[in-house]
């Protein structure tokens, strides 16, 4: 089905000036961002003219363990003359046998199948050419005219399903700031009765009684193993039992705050030396410091570029601003708790309609391409 099916070229990359180069990164959500791109240096290597990408053409992401399978159509113009690098496949289609963007959706089509196909080399997950030329079998009317007009009834579906999209996402979004603004008033606004402590002198740290295990010397078993991020295995053996209250060492998650830098655990566990160990005298003043450790950004504590972390010293010296009594302490843990679950809630509905939709996607798929439209 293809006049040209090749990985683009090895760059000889420059700063400034050059040929514009697509990477994987380039190639996100049936998208191709051109700004993502590299400038190679053609005086040092000349460039094929048929690795130009074209109108219609569909880069395929032919490398890595997140990125394989990614797949996109060129359907405007490129802004200039533009090739991929050689972790990127170019499919074109013969001339004259596809509507154009009906091939690109074939393609996406069979996205999941080509994600499944890569195979490891090196550490490094690859797909093949040959399994992309010859692995995959589609079904298709010959005819332009009705690739044209299921084209239309894609677009014009997927176009609504974008617009819904968009929309649980922003939902989704909101929820999620409209709880870190609660979050940021009620620390914010301190009442009589409150005081600022450093963190050592409301807490125990239990730093010391931790006890790192390499994979290959972990036994498997019930008791879970807690990292910076929270559980990374399960062993058969715990060196904790008690309510404490875990806050990351080390790593990304301290600056990117993706998932919780701090979380309380009870029961018997493990932990490594990735994440603190706090004690409390009560389950309120812990789950209140949780709360707001989570509120506000720790950088001026974090060391390191490359590998942040949040050392023990630079951890105790926080100050937080708590109610003398714990009875108020636990009033608001439980206000907070309440907007939490019902956040929560919010997300998880939000998340499903996501899911649903993108299923939904794949579904008119393989409806249009099983003959059903």
């Amino acid at each position: 089905m293809c006049d040209f099916l090749h990985r683009g070229i090895s760059p000889k990359y420059l700063e400034q000036g050059g040929i514009s180069v697509l990477n994987q990164k380039c190639i996100r959500d049936h998208r191709i961002s051109y700004e993502q791109g590299r400038r190679h240096d053609s005086s040092a290597k000349v460039i094929n003219i048929g690795r130009f990408i074209k109108l219609g053409d569909v880069l395929v992401n032919s490398t890595g363990s997140g990125t394989l399978g990614r797949i996109a159509q060129v359907r405007d113009i490129p802004p200039e003359p533009t090739t991929v690098d050689s972790h990127v496949t170019i499919v074109r289609p013969k001339q004259g046998q596809f509507y154009l963007d009906f091939f690109g959706y074939m393609m996406i089509n069979i996205e999941d199948a080509i994600k499944e196909s890569g195979e490891g080399c090196g550490g490094q997950t690859e797909l093949a050419r040959s399994v992309l030329a010859d692995k995959f079998s589609v079904l298709f009317p010959t005819l332009l005219t009705e690739q044209q007009r299921i084209v239309a009834i894609l677009d014009a579906a997927f176009e609504g399903i974008a617009t819904a999209k968009a929309n649980a996402e922003k939902n989704l979004k909101n929820a999620r700031q409209l709880f870190e603004s609660h979050l940021n008033s009620v620390f914010s606004q301190r009442g009589e009765g409150w005081v600022v402590k450093t963190l050592d002198e409301i807490s125990l740290n239990l730093d010391s009684k931790r006890i790192p295990i390499t994979k290959s010397d972990r036994v498997s078993g019930e008791y879970p193993y807690y990292g910076a991020s929270g559980i990374v295995d399960y062993v058969a053996d715990y060196i904790f039992e008690d309510d404490t209250l875990l806050v990351s060492e080390d790593g990304a998650n301290l600056l990117a705050r993706s998932t919780p830098i701090a979380f309380s655990v009870s029961g018997k566990y493990w932990v490594n030396n990735h994440a603190h160990i706090l004690k409390f005298e009560n389950m309120a003043t812990q789950q209140f410091v949780e709360f707001y450790l989570e509120s506000i950004k720790l950088d001026d504590y974090i060391t390191g570029a490359a590998q942040p972390k949040l050392n023990q010293k630079a951890l105790n010296s926080i100050p937080i601003a708590i109610p003398k009594q714990v009875e108020d302490q636990a009033k608001i843990v439980d206000s907070i708790e309440q907007l939490s679950n019902e956040t929560k809630l919010l997300e998880s509905i939000y998340q499903k309609k996501i899911e649903a939709l993108d299923a939904l996607k794949k579904s008119i798929l393989h409806q249009a391409f099983s003959g059903k439209l």
